[in-house]
C-alpha cells in the first residue's frame, strides 16, 4: 500500500539524504516557531511552563501533544532523524501545522539529526555489539537512546525541566517502549535535571483515535492496529518488528541484557553530551548547577 504524497515548497529536500543543518556546526535540521538557542550569553532562564515532547506525528505522540497543550503556555515538539533509513520527515511537519491551526499555535517544532550521536553510541561498534548481545534489539534501543540523549540537551538548552514522549503500553513490545526500558531511561533524565514523562502509556489507544477524530485531525490509513502515511518511516524498524505486526508473533527481549546495554549506553551518552556541550563552550556541571538554584528559587516562591 502507498501513500500520497502531497509535496511542499518548503519541504522539498526532507525526503532525501542532502540535508543540511540550518546552521554551520549544528545538528538542527529544521525549525519553526523560535529561534535557535544561544548559550553565548549565558545559561538559559528555566521555563516550568513549557514542555518537550519527542514527536513523530503518529497517534501516541499526536495525542500527548493535545494533552499537554492543555497544561502547559507551550509544548516543543522535536523530531529526529537517525539517518538510516529513516525517510518521510515531511509528514510530521504537516502534523505540526494541523495541531497549531486547531490548538491555537502552542506548539513549536524542530527537527534534528541525531546521526552522529547514534554512530558514536552504537552504530560504530555495532558488529561488536551484536557479538555480546545476540540481538537486533541493540539497532532500536541505541537509536532511541540516541534520541533520549538529544533530547535531555534540548530540555537544558532550552530551560525546559520536563521532557515527555508518546510510549503506550499497547506497543510495548517493542524493547523501547517497555516499561524496563522506560524506568531506567527515566533516571537518566533525573540525573541530569530534567523530569521524564509518558502521559500516554496506559491511555488506551482508541481513546487517543476518538481525541485526534474530535480534533478534525488526518489519520492516515489504517491497517490493523496501525496508521499509516501520519509519521517518518524506519525501514529496519519495519523490518525488525514486522513477524508481529502480521502474524501476531511479538519479539522477544532478554531484560537483564537489554538493562546492560542501557547502562553501557548510558555511559557513552554521558560522554557524547559533554563533548556537545564543550562543543559550544559550555561547561555542563555548571549549567546543571544554575538550573538546580533556579528551580529551587521556583519551588521556594
Amino acid at each position: 500500500m502507498t501513500c500520497v504524497r502531497r509535496r511542499l515548497p518548503i519541504l522539498t529536500d526532507f525526503l532525501g539524504p542532502s540535508m543540511q543543518p540550518i546552521e554551520p556546526g549544528s545538528d538542527v535540521l529544521a525549525r519553526a516557531g523560535d529561534p535557535l538557542p544561544d548559550l553565548s550569553a549565558g545559561f538559559p532562564v528555566v521555563r516550568p511552563r513549557e514542555i518537550a515532547l519527542m514527536f513523530s506525528g503518529g497517534v501516541d505522540s499526536t495525542a500527548t501533544a493535545a494533552i499537554l497543550s492543555e497544561r502547559y503556555d507551550k509544548v516543543h515538539l522535536v523530531t529526529y532523524r537517525n539517518g538510516y533509513g529513516h525517510y518521510y520527515h515531511h509528514r510530521t511537519r504537516e502534523r505540526v501545522d494541523e495541531l497549531n491551526a486547531r490548538l491555537g499555535d502552542k506548539f513549536v517544532w524542530t527537527l534534528i539529526s541525531v546521526k552522529d550521536h547514534f554512530d558514536e553510541i552504537l552504530v560504530k561498534k555495532v558488529m561488536e555489539d551484536y557479538r555480546q548481545y545476540k540481538s537486533g534489539f541493540i539497532w532500536f534501543m541505541g537509536c532511541k537512546m540516541a534520541m533520549h540523549m538529544r533530547s535531555i540537551v534540548y530540555a537544558l538548552e532550552h530551560g525546559l525541566t520536563h521532557s515527555t514522549d508518546g510510549s503506550n503500553s499497547d506497543t510495548d513490545e517493542m524493547v523501547e517502549q517497555s516499561l524496563l526500558s522506560l524506568s531506567l531511561i527515566r533516571f537518566f533524565y533525573e540525573d541530569h535535571g530534567v523530569e521524564f514523562g509518558t502521559p500516554v502509556y496506559d491511555v488506551q489507544r482508541a481513546e487517543s483515535r476518538e481525541l485526534i477524530r474530535d480534533l478534525g485531525l488526518k489519520m492516515g490509513v489504517q491497517v490493523m492496529d496501525r496508521h499509516l502515511c501520519i509519521q517518518p518511516t524506519c525501514l529496519a524498524g519495519e523490518l525488525y518488528y514486522l513477524p508481529y505486526l502480521f502474524f501476531n508473533k511479538p519479539v522477544q527481549h532478554d531484560e537483564e541484557l537489554v538493562s546492560r546495554f542501557i547502562e553501557e549506553k548510558g555511559a557513552i551518552c554521558r560522554e557524547v553530551m559533554l563533548d556537545y556541550f564543550n562543543g559550544k563552550g559550555v561547561d555542563l556541571d555548571a549549567l546543571l548547577a544554575d538550573r538546580k538554584r533556579q528551580i529551587e528559587a521556583i519551588e521556594e516562591a
